[in-house]
């Protein structure tokens, strides 16, 4: 299937890479179906995501796994959440946060290369790597502000 991108233009997606979102996002709950983008930036793999609406070319969220700015999360999902996910172990659940501000500007806080951007890590995002199943859950109950300040590489 083709889909359209405001980041990567046109895109030959097979239906088999497609992540469902059976309750989609907390900003929109209506089911909602994306594919996953990124580029190889070390040599250990990506470290941002693009997380692609295949129905809205505008709609994409950047994301990246938490623990490379050394936050670690210690989350257990109820039983019919791991069963949404289809999944028997959290060992193939990828928990991810989304990048709240990724405009160009001048505001962002700039040092040694990086960039500061802010992630929101009290609503992270559960992929399961297998079935291509993902969930995006409110921790309220975290003791953090609702954002925090990654360092990033700063990319043209």
């Amino acid at each position: 299937m083709k889909i359209e991108t405001t980041r990567f233009g046109s895109q030959e997606v097979e239906e088999e890479t497609i992540i469902h979102f059976p309750y989609g996002l907390l900003n929109d709950t209506k089911p909602q179906d994306f594919k996953l983008f990124h580029k190889n930036d070390s040599e250990t793999g990506p470290v941002v995501f693009w997380l692609q609406s295949i129905t809205d070319p505008k709609i994409a969220y950047t994301i990246f796994d938490p623990s490379l700015a050394n936050f670690y999360y210690e989350v257990s999902l109820p039983d019919e959440e791991y069963e949404l996910l289809e999944s028997k172990s959290s060992d193939e659940i990828a928990m991810m946060v989304i990048v709240t501000n990724t405009e160009k500007d001048n505001s962002k806080i700039k040092k040694d290369g990086l960039v500061l951007v802010n992630a929101n890590i009290t609503e992270p995002l559960f992929i399961n790597l297998n079935s291509l199943k993902g969930l995006q859950r409110s921790l309220k109950d975290l003791d953090y502000d609702i954002f925090m300040n990654v360092p990033v590489v700063e990319t043209n």
